[in-house]
């Protein structure tokens, strides 16, 4: 019985700490800026149907508060594009850069040492949020797909 319940400890051990994981190797893949990895850990659609459903306020979305400079970004977004407007301003590029947005250098670096919050935001799904709570933070989500923990949510 011992022996199950071990086993039971370091299976619930590896899954806790599996998307921490995930977490570091999406900070190396910002760090040597390595597109492969960054467009396997971006799940663009699951992003851009997050921020579509936080602008429709009849349907729930994972995205909590969002900043005033998010709105206004979205608005002059979609004044000049129209209904289109997500699909054509978010794409990697994008994603990277929120995520670098409180780096010292912008185009560079990964988010480990400015990350302040990670922690589990359901059973599948971790909370990051990176810059102090003062300085307009992103967040971002990471939900396991598959086998799998990618990018589903970034805002701010």
């Amino acid at each position: 019985m011992k022996g199950f319940f071990a086993l039971l400890f370091l299976i619930t051990l590896a899954f806790l700490i599996w998307p921490y994981t995930a977490v570091y190797r999406l900070d190396q893949a910002l760090q040597t800026n390595d597109q492969q990895t960054l467009s396997e850990m971006i799940d663009l659609a699951s992003i851009r149907e997050q921020i579509k459903r936080k602008l429709n306020k009849n349907v729930q979305s994972t995205i909590g508060e969002v900043s005033n400079s998010f709105i206004d970004w979205l608005q002059n977004g979609i004044q000049r594009m129209g209904a289109d407007a997500v699909e054509h301003m978010v794409d990697n590029q994008w994603v990277v850069t929120q995520l670098r947005s409180h780096n010292r250098k912008s185009e560079q670096g990964g988010i480990l040492d400015r990350m302040t919050y990670a922690f589990f935001d359901g059973p599948d799904r971790l909370l990051l949020r990176i810059g102090d709570l003062d300085d307009n933070p992103v967040h971002a989500h990471l939900s396991l797909q598959g086998l799998q923990w990618r990018i589903t949510a970034v805002y701010n």
